[in-house]
């Protein structure tokens, strides 16, 4: 049960911080409107220059979206003891990867398909855990 003299703080990080997590971390969300309805999936990625690529299978649905689909892409670090942590999310098109980026796909088999996202926004919020009231 939360303590109602807890709080939690909140604050914005700008662009630059944003993307420096972002290359700090190896697994991130994808978020998309599909046909059945919003679709989330997990992937490892990389950053290039400030793109996000993935790799995937050809015939693989994350490979669908590289025709220009809009998406989102999230990812966080919060400690659930502490409640410190911090969170971006990315608003942006797929397309695909330059040939040059390397796979780094974790899974098995032929992820030879690489998908870049383009950002068109990017925000993100630090959380600096909880404080007694008072």
């Amino acid at each position: 049960m939360t303590d109602p003299q807890q709080v939690t703080y909140f604050s914005r990080l700008d662009q630059d911080e944003c993307w420096a997590l972002l290359g700090e971390t190896e697994v991130g969300r994808i978020a998309w409107q599909g046909n059945a309805g919003i679709v989330v999936v997990p992937v490892n990625y990389q950053l290039s220059d400030r793109t996000i690529v993935f790799h995937t299978a050809p015939d693989s649905a994350l490979a669908k979206l590289a025709d220009g689909r809009d998406l989102s892409f999230q990812v966080d670090e919060i400690d659930r003891d502490s409640a410190i942590g911090w969170s971006v999310l990315v608003h942006g098109t797929a397309g695909p990867a330059d040939a040059s980026v390397a796979n780094t796909s974790w899974l098995e088999g032929e992820r030879t398909m690489g998908v870049a996202i383009t950002a068109s926004s990017i925000d993100g919020r630090v959380v600096s855990g909880t404080k007694k009231k008072g």
